[in-house]
């Protein structure tokens, strides 16, 4: 199943309690709602909030599905308007190796 809450236990898994993200980061799936990385705090965890973050990302959550299970590149993604991205590009490319992309 892939609902928001299926897809929040997998990146919470993939995340643990020590990410070494040291950021945290927002996923917006537009009307299907948030996901929400705390990769500051002790332990790292992983919730559907819509907090204050480090960056933001924009990407639908058929999109962020792809990407999680290595059909979509999250750098083609950006470049091609699937997946928009508002802060530091760098904190962004930690998730490659969060999530077993590098």
């Amino acid at each position: 199943m892939n609902d928001l809450a299926s897809i929040t236990q997998r990146v919470r898994s993939a995340v643990g309690t020590d990410s070494g993200l040291d950021a945290r980061i927002k996923f917006n799936f537009g009307g299907d709602g948030f996901l929400y990385i705390d990769g500051k705090s002790t332990p790292n965890s992983v919730s559907n909030d819509d907090a204050p973050s480090d960056i933001a990302l924009t990407v639908s959550m058929e999109n962020f599905l792809r990407i999680i299970d290595k059909q979509l590149n999250p750098k083609f993604a950006l470049m091609t308007g699937k997946m928009r991205l508002k802060g530091d590009l760098r904190i962004a490319m930690r998730l490659d190796k969060v999530f077993g992309l590098d």
